[in-house]
């Protein structure tokens, strides 16, 4: 396990995150960052891992359901993806023209996670001040 330390933007609060570099249950990876709730404030954010080691007088949390992104965000991403994907894949056997309609629907499942994930990533980290 790996522990970085990481600050909220949002309450300041610092504490220590463990998690296992190549994996993540409960979290999204993005390079260096991941995106998780904070434990204080509970809002969703992105948290710059790079700080590495434990600070002992901070509190310690892990790669859990506790500080995950929640049922709601993978229901938004998984959803409408999967159906989207299953559909565009079914749909084959049940129409046989035209084809573009069936890669359409896959394109649309590709597409939903990637404008999703793209806005997931853009809305959590810090508000730039005017």
């Amino acid at each position: 396990m790996t522990t970085s330390v990481c600050k909220c933007y949002k309450c300041g609060y610092k504490f220590n995150y463990e998690f296992i570099v190549g994996a993540s249950i409960y979290t999204i990876r993005i390079g260096t960052k991941r995106i998780f709730r904070c434990p204080r404030c509970h809002t969703l954010q992105k948290f710059d891992l790079m700080t590495k080691g434990p600070d002992g007088s901070l509190k310690t949390y892990g790669d859990s359901a506790e500080i995950g992104i929640g049922a709601k965000v993978f229901a938004l991403i998984l959803v409408p993806t999967l159906a989207l994907l299953l559909g565009g894949a079914f749909s084959f056997s049940i129409f046989i023209y035209p084809i573009y309609l069936h890669i359409a629907l896959i394109i649309a499942g590709v597409a939903w996670m990637a404008i999703y994930l793209t806005y997931l990533i853009i809305s959590v980290g810090p508000k730039k001040e005017k």
